[in-house]
């Protein structure tokens, strides 16, 4: 690329502007390099980088997806230490990676982004920091993901409790849990994981279900010496086993989801998680009331091997009944049921929409994202959109296939975003044509109506008004496939007109 110009006389335009420091945003940084790309910077909101797994660090915290298929393609590690591991291996992976290719010396800490704003005169983005302080780029790649804003229920009273109160993805280490009253609210992704390890030292444990979840067995263990020897002497193996681990994803998960209808595959992946609950749950009430009644895959399937063990507790009891409010001591449910708490934590998940409007972007001519995205966000192959020149999403509106790992979307994403990059260069403006942006969501959300997660269940995948906006409905393959190459006949391309 060219060199950098001032934007002020004082500071250099940045070739790329990366917001976020997880597996989307080094990953970018990387890729960046590799094509020669060095006039770059990462914006990170947090004290370290790692994205969600820097801030997930309630105990029990670990990855639903295999170790080996839950790590970049160019750089696989075979010294995991489980099949599926644990958030500060992650942690570590992602810092290894930072460390290796180079990446943390561009990075920008403690920086949270104010809002953007397209420069038209110079054909440049303008990052506005607190502070006061800009940063100028003719690019800029949005890889915060989806898993970093916490989502609190709406329940009267939240503010009176007077214990600590805290989301899973805000854990506070300073707080003790030995011997206490502890509320979980929430029986999902995050609190199936943190339950067991917290009923180990609570005196009583009140876990608050609102929807039962279909949870398969984990099946984890460590891997053992010989066999991370192999995966290390023999790079082959590895890699073998990775597409295993793909290919048992689309052959055997992918089934369950891509149709509305009853399948073969359902029905038997369904018996299994009823056999399952059946045999680990002892008390009849709790076995009854965590047995879903919605098709398997409507909502997040889940995995765990502790989870049912953990609610055996005597220690341990299910609530169904609806939350009416939150007391200073307690949480009262309908019929005016008090339970008494001295720690409340809301395992509640993440906001899947907001996140990607909540920082302020707006355009030529003055249009804001939030604006394009009032009705419903939508984008480009997940990552461009339309009015929003130099401008991509790494995870955006419909790039999560559900049944594979995320950073496999992401490294897909990152091919047509790199290619987009180096067509514009510095000097021109990229941007994808409205017909193609429409042409394209009609086909995903006509393709999403055939999946299960148009059922009637609740989930997160779910806007509403009943649009799926999170969610891709073909395979990792073809999602894979049709991020190869970046179709130009779907884009302009025109001056940037900066002022050298």
């Amino acid at each position: 690329m060219t060199a950098i110009e001032p934007t002020d006389g004082k500071q250099p335009v940045l070739d790329v502007l990366i917001l976020g420091a997880g597996f989307g945003g080094i990953c970018a940084a990387i890729k960046l390099r590799e094509k020669g790309i060095d006039n770059i910077r990462i914006l990170e909101k947090a004290a370290g980088i790692g994205g969600t797994w820097w801030h997930n660090t309630y105990p029990g915290a670990a990855c639903d997806i295999a170790s080996h298929l839950y790590c970049y393609s160019f750089e696989p590690n075979p010294n995991w230490s489980r099949k599926f591991s644990p958030q500060p291996e992650i942690q570590a992976y992602i810092e290894h990676c930072a460390d290796k290719y180079d990446v943390r010396r561009h990075v920008q800490l403690n920086t949270e982004v104010q809002s953007f704003n397209f420069d038209e005169a110079r054909g440049l983005w303008l990052a506005h920091l607190p502070g006061g302080q800009n940063l100028a780029a003719h690019h800029v790649i949005f890889a915060t993901g989806g898993l970093h804003l916490p989502a609190f229920p709406d329940i009267p009273g939240m503010g009176n409790f007077k214990g600590p109160a805290m989301h899973s993805a805000q854990w506070d280490h300073s707080v003790d849990f030995d011997n206490k009253r502890v509320a979980v609210i929430g029986s999902a992704a995050s609190a199936i994981q943190l339950i067991p390890e917290v009923a180990k030292v609570a005196a009583h444990m009140d876990v608050y279900q609102r929807t039962p979840n279909y949870i398969a067995p984990r099946n984890d263990r460590e891997f053992r010496t010989w066999e991370k020897a192999l995966f290390a002497r023999l790079p082959w193996l590895g890699k073998l086993y990775r597409q295993w681990l793909f290919l048992r994803g689309e052959l055997l998960l992918f089934p369950i989801v891509k149709t509305k209808g009853r399948s073969r595959v359902r029905n038997a992946a369904e018996r299994m998680v009823r056999r399952n609950i059946n045999s680990s749950v002892k008390d009849p009430a709790t076995r009854e009331a965590m047995i879903p009644d919605y098709p398997m895959g409507c909502k997040r399937m889940l995995i765990a091997d502790n989870f049912y063990e953990a609610m055996n507790r005597p220690h341990v009891d299910l609530v169904t009944d609806g939350i009416e409010r939150i007391e200073s001591d307690g949480v009262v449910t309908a019929g005016d049921k008090k339970h008494p708490a001295d720690i409340i934590v809301y395992a509640t998940g993440f906001d899947m929409e907001t996140y990607m409007r909540k920082t302020e972007v707006t355009g030529p001519g003055g249009v804001k994202l939030s604006e394009l995205w009032a009705d419903m966000p939508r984008a480009y192959k997940g990552g461009f959109v339309p009015g929003m020149p130099n401008f991509y999403l790494t995870t955006g509106p419909n790039t999560g296939v559900g049944t594979t790992s995320v950073v496999y979307m992401i490294e897909a994403q990152l091919q047509l975003i790199l290619q987009a990059i180096e067509t514009a260069g510095t000097e021109k403006l990229i941007e994808v044509t409205e017909e193609a942006t429409e042409r394209y969501n009609a086909d995903i959300h006509e393709a999403l109506q055939d999946t299960v997660w148009a059922g009637d269940c609740l989930s997160w995948y779910k806007r509403p008004d009943g649009e799926i906006t999170t969610l891709y409905p073909y395979n990792a393959r073809t999602y894979l496939k049709d991020h190869q190459k970046l179709v130009t006949e779907d884009f302009t391309v025109r001056p940037s007109q900066v002022i050298a």
